[in-house]
């Protein structure tokens, strides 16, 4: 007699064969007991976390080392390049459109440019968008700063241009600008100042360098902000200690506001961002200097907070994303992190405030990942820095029909194990009589009794992976065997 294990696996290999969208026919025959069909995708590494069914899709190539992109619709997107272009692109169009009206953009060194971009909550009604970029000082070349502004987006032309924020004084790094935008549910802005390359401007409340600041959508202060009446700290910041945080990410399903960073040496940061809340840096670190040298007091100290999850060694961490969509519900809730120097997403299994497990994923890519983005469907959206937006999709999940596993293999593999040998006192389909009271109660009665379990009958049979439309369709397949029985009989 097959083991009830065995049953389960048989009817899974079965199950995904009728289906004809994971292996073949000729992978299930000539697999082994508790090893999975061969994959021949493309994306190994997502097969390997049990998602044998996603494809990639090119959606538009030939982009500037672009740096971030936002959805402006479903059907549209708004990309920024760090050299100083703004593009949108129609899905389905030949190519993107670059936006006129654009202020001056500091672009003289590596990571001096056009950085993130975000649009308005409200943005099908007022058409305004945000933009992140670094400034040059007038008055000295070489010295800059991050300057945030807003404009209304018409059609290819940028109008209305207002500063939101100026996070001054200049200074003399040409890296380390932070720039990350994000809005939350209630319309408050949030902004990554990076530390500019002066680490100790990280813990001064006098300075915006190294934190995260909250405003109206207008630039303007809340009067709610945790600092508001502390004559120490900006009355803008929300968070501080934080080195180059270049993705933040407003989870609305849990009001909860995660920021990526990076680390020196190694060191690379996933915070969940509270109100208020010390980072660390560059007191505490999980990294080192350039010259393997020991930073501040360690990796812990008194009212500073320990990241979510940190990296040893450094992927250089880029935006982050929160999941939620229907398309991979095996992700809903978890981190999705990009990895410049890594060129692979980051899986992180998030459970609560804790990080259950990671997992790099995507490596097929074969390029720095730039940004991540949930479309409406589910899918996500990648951009790389090598000039690619690319689709991350799997085919849609629907009930599967009954009709799709033959209910009498279900019951042969499921179900006779107990009934054809009365285990249990499970009725046999042999002896009409075991079957007299069930033939007289309500149909819908029976169906409930298979899928929720009564008396020594198993909750759905124990077949975990057989939907309520195989276990009906196999109830009618075994109250039709025994009616067939009793006529025979008579």
């Amino acid at each position: 007699m097959l083991t009830r294990l065995t049953q389960l696996c048989i009817l899974t290999l079965a199950t995904a064969a009728a289906q004809a969208q994971t292996p073949s026919a000729t992978e299930v025959a000539t697999a082994k007991l508790g090893v999975p069909p061969a994959y021949t995708g493309d994306l190994t590494s997502l097969s390997a976390v049990n998602i044998r069914d996603a494809h990639i899709e090119l959606v538009l190539d030939g982009l500037n080392r672009p740096w971030a992109f936002e959805f402006l619709d479903p059907a549209e997107v708004l990309i920024s390049e760090i050299e100083g272009r703004l593009l949108r692109y129609r899905f389905g169009e030949p190519a993107a459109v670059e936006i006129t009206g654009l202020p001056k953009i500091a672009t003289s060194q590596d990571q001096t440019g056009l950085l993130d971009v975000a649009i308005h909550p409200q943005y099908a009604k007022n058409r305004r968008i945000y933009f992140s970029y670094a400034v040059v000082d007038p008055a000295v070349d070489g010295y800059f700063l991050t300057k945030v502004s807003t404009a209304v987006l018409a059609e290819s032309e940028l109008t209305e241009i207002q500063t939101v924020i100026e996070a001054g004084p200049y200074g003399w790094s040409p890296s380390n600008f932070g720039g990350a935008m994000a809005f939350d549910t209630d319309g408050m802005l949030y902004i990554s100042i990076g530390d500019r390359s002066e680490h100790d401007l990280s813990q001064r409340g006098d300075r915006l360098q190294g934190k995260i600041l909250r405003l109206h959508d207008d630039g303007s202060t809340p009067a709610d902000n945790p600092f508001v009446d502390d004559p120490e700290i900006d009355d803008r910041i929300y968070a501080l200690g934080v080195r180059n945080a270049q993705g933040l990410d407003f989870d609305s399903s849990t009001g909860h506001l995660y920021e990526s960073e990076h680390g020196p040496l190694g060191g690379d940061e996933v915070n969940r961002i509270v109100r208020g809340g010390n980072y660390g840096w560059p007191t505490i670190t999980y990294g080192r200097t350039y010259a393997m040298e020991k930073l501040g007091e360690g990796t812990h100290a008194a009212g500073m907070r320990q990241p979510l999850f940190y990296y040893l060694p450094s992927i250089a961490t880029s935006p982050l994303l929160v999941y939620r969509g229907s398309m991979f519900p095996e992700w809903d809730g978890d981190i999705l992190v990009g990895a410049l120097k890594g060129q692979h997403i980051s899986w992180l299994d998030l459970d609560g405030d804790q990080i259950r497990s990671e997992f790099p994923i995507l490596g097929e890519l074969n390029s720095r990942i730039r940004d991540i983005k949930t479309a409406a469907d589910g899918s996500i959206y990648i951009l790389t820095q090598t000039g690619a937006l690319q689709r991350l999709h799997r085919p849609p999940v629907t009930d599967t029909p009954a009709a799709a596993v033959d209910p009498a293999l279900v019951y042969t593999l499921v179900c006779a194990g107990c009934h054809d040998n009365g285990a249990y006192q499970a009725p046999n389909p042999s002896l009409a009589s075991d079957w007299d009271q069930i033939l007289k109660q309500p149909l819908e009665i029976t169906y409930r009794h298979t899928i929720e379990g009564k008396g020594n009958m198993p909750v759905r049979g124990l077949c975990e992976i057989c939907t309520d439309e195989h276990l009906r369709a196999t109830v009618d397949f075994l109250l039709e065997r025994v009616r067939s029985l009793e006529q025979e009989s008579r």
